[in-house]
């Protein structure tokens, strides 16, 4: 964020600090009382005329009194006042509004005498220089529906010369609360509404473009009127595919041209229109394509040499036009030679990354490699246009260690010549993962890339979680301590394997939470955000079991746990927050189904129900893994007769349907051998023959394949894996053969890892 000057603001409120009365520039309101009154701009925009509004609404909520609002006119100016919007009046103060400098974001707080000047850019800048008074005055917007407004009878401030411009002047996110969230979004600067529309014009609408930043050559290429040939698909294993275009073909320039001009006249206030390539790895393999490539020595080379010839024709035809084209996947690495023209920007995106360590430390070879890109691109590219990653696509409601990077990352993108950064949250489910946190937290990074993120973040946590926020701050300490010491990828999916998830970082988590709770009342606003942010141990608990080792680790830690009390305490969390959804687009309703009757089947001994081949086992022998304790997509969990819990994983098709990541700290003890195996039952086609369904342990594993004969009388049957010793990375997968006489389904009641003795 550029600051051209200085700032002392000083609050009369108990809550910040009482205020020294001959240090006091200009009285707001006394005693309850209005002492000023607003004087708005003949020419407001509509984003300047809902600035005094809020001003007036929030002081009011602040202290009872209402300032009245004037327009500006040529009577002689109020004594006290507070001016909003650049006009006549403000002029004949002396201050100068730079619109050029301040662009439409920037604005200008000032006091001058017993008047306070706030103006800026009218499409938005007035309205964030309103709400920047308000954020120092104590206001704080934690989250789209709920809100801090300090009780201060009497409000001073003190004298004020503030001039800020933001450096990202694209400030995005996409989290499922945004939907909703547009005035939470103003009131925090953040102008990109997740592309929402339409964006009224009093909140300033929206930092406006054509498509969604990365993904849409084919959607042009449909809406401009050309016939698609093809010659225009791209070559993929020698055959023609619509997955991509051609991008050496006349016939796709011309047709791209057409479509980005269509674009820009239906959107004539966009500032670029994106062409970028659709969201798959089949980039054209035609010689033309391939020689532009090998030349470049990237996939990079076809994307901005189509790219440069789209841009030089659209700029002919419509002088003054930019496209944004993607640098993603196969197409990250800068090219070696090709220059964009200053007309195409490119939007980057962070896919691949780890985000549980800073990416300006590229501290493992993901971030190392995405550093070395941006460090290309930010040398040749004009602007730069970030894609970035928060939340955890796999695992709503698991805790994630990425709270060290957020406010870091905005900084090392706007260190990096970008011009606008969209953050991807968890858009499809709401109230994941301490989510009100890291959408506060990034806003305000957007805004100020170079604000400190702990800060930011202490500053939300006391709050947000009132007396409970130090311990909660414990508690995020606990969660990211081993990604502070350790190296490990972290990426947009993470799972139950993750390091920072040890049984004895589990333990002590939840004894920290434990002490939260203490201190806030249960039926409190404060005990219903401790207990979402508890929700993430719970899960881990549930996900892994009253056998496992975290479950022993914790009792070890703070005594016996009560199952039901986990189930209720997850069920209630659910409701009373509006959590929707445990992993991308699969609601958490059947999940919390059946965590409730599986925690009801929990022995008084901690013993969870069992298949009847382990009656007789001793628990120390196996570890068990239940179909709802897999990471997998939740849309194949259903009730079972015959299972050992009353559910199974039901595999529909070919193609690996079931996933467990195998955890080197709960399932398996490096160095041992082992034997996995399954308990399934099959519904086979009438006749079925041959092989119908598979299972293994992949990468440098084993595969079973399962026959017909071995399912064929629709009861359950174990089948074994192994022996073989499991190594780091390992995990379970199951699948339907691909055969036409073989299974409709086969359902997938449990798991379970048992040791044996080599021969």
């Amino acid at each position: 964020m550029k600051r051209t000057k200085s700032i002392t603001l000083l609050v009369a409120t108990l809550a910040l600090g009482c205020l020294a009365a001959q240090a006091a520039e200009l009285t707001l309101v006394e005693d309850g009382k209005a002492k000023v009154v607003i004087v708005l701009s003949k020419d407001a925009s509509e984003s300047e005329k809902y600035a005094a509004k809020e001003l007036v609404d929030h002081v009011k909520l602040m202290s009872g009194a209402t300032i009245e609002i004037m327009v500006e006119n040529k009577a002689p100016l109020p004594a006290r006042a507070v001016m909003i919007g650049d006009g006549p009046a403000v002029q004949s103060l002396g201050v100068k509004i730079d619109a050029d400098a301040l662009g439409t974001d920037g604005y200008v707080i000032k006091t001058t005498g017993k008047r306070l000047v706030i103006a800026g850019g009218r499409k938005r800048g007035t309205l964030y220089g309103v709400y920047t008074l308000l954020d120092k005055l104590g206001v704080r917007w934690w989250t789209p529906t709920e809100t801090y407004i300090p009780k201060i009878k009497t409000i001073r401030i003190g004298k004020m010369d503030l001039t800020e411009a933001p450096t990202l002047e694209y400030r995005d996110m996409m989290f499922n609360e945004n939907y909703a969230g547009s005035v939470w979004m103003a009131r925090n600067k953040v102008n990109g509404m997740a592309w929402e529309d339409p964006i009224p014009a009093r909140l300033g609408g929206r930092y406006r473009f054509v498509g969604n930043l990365v993904h849409s050559y084919n959607i042009l290429l449909e809406s401009s009127g050309h016939e698609i040939t093809d010659d225009m698909k791209a070559l993929v294993g020698g055959k023609r595919t619509f997955a991509q275009p051609c991008l050496s073909s006349e016939k796709t320039v011309a047709a791209m041209v057409d479509g980005v001009l269509k674009a820009f006249k239906a959107n004539p206030d966009a500032r670029f229109v994106v062409v970028g390539q659709m969201d798959n790895g089949s980039y054209c393999q035609c010689e033309k394509c391939a020689a532009i490539d090998k030349q470049e020595d990237s996939h990079a080379g076809q994307v901005i040499h189509f790219a440069n010839r789209v841009a030089e024709e659209v700029e002919k035809r419509r002088p003054g036009s930019c496209i944004t084209t993607a640098a993603y996947h196969w197409s990250r690495k800068p090219p070696k030679n090709l220059r964009p023209r200053k007309n195409v920007f490119i939007t980057l995106c962070s896919i691949e990354c780890d985000f549980a360590h800073p990416l300006a430390a590229a501290s493992n070879p993901e971030n190392k490699a995405f550093r070395q890109d941006i460090e290309g691109w930010a040398k040749i590219a004009e602007k730069i246009y970030i894609w970035h990653y928060v939340g955890n696509r796999d695992h709503y409601l698991m805790p994630n260690a990425e709270l060290d990077t957020l406010a870091g990352n905005m900084k090392f993108f706007a260190d990096h010549k970008c011009a606008g950064v969209f953050n991807q949250g968890t858009h499809a489910g709401s109230a994941t993962d301490m989510t009100m946190l890291k959408q506060w937290v990034l806003a305000k990074a957007l805004w100020n890339p170079q604000a400190d993120g702990r800060k930011l973040i202490e500053e939300f946590c006391r709050g947000y979680y009132g007396p409970a926020g130090q311990d909660v701050l414990r508690y995020i300490d606990v969660i990211h301590a081993t990604g502070r010491k350790e190296d490990f990828h972290n990426g947009r999916r993470v799972h139950l394997n993750a390091p920072y998830l040890r049984p004895e970082v589990i333990a002590e988590a939840e004894a920290v939470l434990r002490e939260a709770a203490k201190k806030v009342p249960a039926d409190s606003d404060f005990g219903r955000r401790v207990r979402h942010v508890h929700m993430g141990v719970w899960y881990v608990l549930a996900k892994r079991g009253p056998q496992s080792k975290t479950w022993k680790a914790v009792e070890g830690k703070v005594g016996k746990l009560d199952p039901a009390a986990i189930a209720a305490g997850l069920a209630r969390v659910v409701r009373e927050s509006k959590v929707n959804c445990i992993i991308d687009r699969w609601p958490v309703a059947p999940w919390i189904e059946w965590v409730t009757q599986y925690m009801k089947q929990v022995k008084a001994d901690g013993g969870p129900p069992l298949p009847p081949e382990l009656k007789d086992a001793a628990p120390s022998t196996y570890r068990l893994v239940q179909a709802n304790q897999l990471d997998m997509t939740p849309k194949w969990w259903a009730p079972a007769e015959g299972a050992s819990d009353g559910y199974a994983a039901h595999v529909p098709g070919p193609g690996w349907h079931t996933h467990y990541r195998l955890n080197r700290w709960e399932d398996y003890d490096e160095g041992k051998t082992y034997k996995l195996c399954a308990r399934a039952k099959g519904d086979l086609k009438p006749g079925a023959t041959g092989e119908v369904w598979e299972f293994g342990v992949h990468p440098r594993g084993k595969t079973v394949r399962v026959t017909a004969d071995q399912l064929a009388d629709g009861k359950w049957h174990v089948i074994e894996l192994g022996p073989w010793k499991p190594v780091k990375g390992q995990y379970f997968w199951t699948a339907l053969r691909r055969n036409p006489n073989g299974a409709k389904s086969v359902a997938l009641d449990c798991i379970w890892l048992k040791e044996v003795e080599e021969k």
